[in-house]
């Protein structure tokens, strides 16, 4: 078992990263919020690693189920549930120091592709991918494609920003959707350096 104060400790360092950003953004202290980034990032990483528990995806299809995880793991959320479900999922569980990971696919398009769908801050993300071999039984490798998915489309739209801080506040609004998703928090970074190298050279 888990000791408890090294179970709790990735949730009390991800508020305090938050915080951090959220200080450090509105004050333009971008070494600060590179900082702050990378310890988000850690946290983060930290509690994808532990929902990675080597169980089988859970599917999720109604209020009832979800109140019912007891455990850490990776949760498919279907419909009639919607990405708004799973996030408030997602944050009930952290609330609980239950680390998970959620998918939330949308029903199957007429070209045959599963939309997966997740939310940030006042945003939305959207992907389509194939959909698993067995509906029924998704696999863990595709439940992680589905998250890769999300995040790398986040980055390459992200790169289409004009500005460096354009681009690191798009990222911003975007991570809690792709709060597990590594490169997002790297690109992040990558404008804060940029930025603080811009002010040093004003």
């Amino acid at each position: 078992m888990t000791p408890p104060r090294e179970s709790t400790a990735p949730y009390k360092n991800e508020k305090v990263a938050i915080a951090a950003i959220d200080q450090a953004r509105s004050s333009q202290n971008w070494q600060a919020l590179a900082d702050a980034l990378h310890a988000l990032s850690d946290a983060r990483q930290e509690q994808s690693k532990r929902a990675k528990n080597g169980k089988r995806v859970q599917i999720i299809e109604s209020l009832n189920e979800a109140n019912a995880i007891k455990e850490a793991g990776r949760f498919l959320v279907r419909p009639p549930l919607v990405g708004r479900d799973a996030s408030l999922m997602h944050h009930a569980l952290k609330e609980k120091k239950i680390p998970s990971l959620f998918v939330c696919r949308e029903p199957t398009t007429k070209l045959g592709l599963c939309p997966i769908v997740a939310l940030g801050s006042g945003v939305t993300v959207r992907v389509q991918i194939d959909e698993p071999e067995n509906s029924d039984r998704p696999t863990c490798a595709w439940f992680d494609h589905a998250l890769n998915e999300l995040g790398a489309h986040v980055v390459e739209e992200s790169e289409k920003q004009s500005e460096d801080e354009r681009q690191l506040d798009y990222l911003l609004a975007h991570l809690p959707a792709v709060a597990m998703y590594k490169p997002a928090y790297l690109a992040a970074i990558a404008c804060c350096k940029a930025l603080k190298k811009q002010k040093e050279l004003r």
